[in-house]
């Protein structure tokens, strides 16, 4: 493995969709993309990519009152694929997952 391939994604076709985030979470990616060199978008497809090798889908305590916001993303396909297997295996819809996936990305 290259240093290139350690830090950084091989390039990918990228699938533009809307999601929907909780905004407690989103305002911390924002937070996120003001201290590394990494978009929003990207902090959330690696979040994904995380997911997937990790395949920790737990639920987590969302808030009562949590606002919800759809947001554009370009999401690599090979990642967006596994999202639907997982979404198939585990019964939740995409929206949770990349929820999900942001919340332990977050959190570790």
């Amino acid at each position: 493995m290259s240093v290139f391939d350690k830090y950084l994604l091989k390039k990918d076709n990228l699938l533009k969709r809307r999601i929907e985030i909780d905004n407690s979470l989103y305002e911390k990616l924002v937070e996120l993309s003001n201290i590394y060199d990494a978009s929003i978008n990207k902090l959330v497809n690696i979040a994904i990519i995380n997911m997937i090798e990790t395949e920790n889908v737990e639920l987590y305590e969302k808030k009562d009152n949590e606002i919800v916001e759809a947001h554009n993303f370009a999401i690599r396909e090979t990642s967006y694929r596994k999202l639907e297997e997982l979404k198939n295996k585990y019964g939740l819809s995409i929206y949770k997952l990349t929820n999900i996936a942001i919340y332990h990305a977050l959190n570790d």
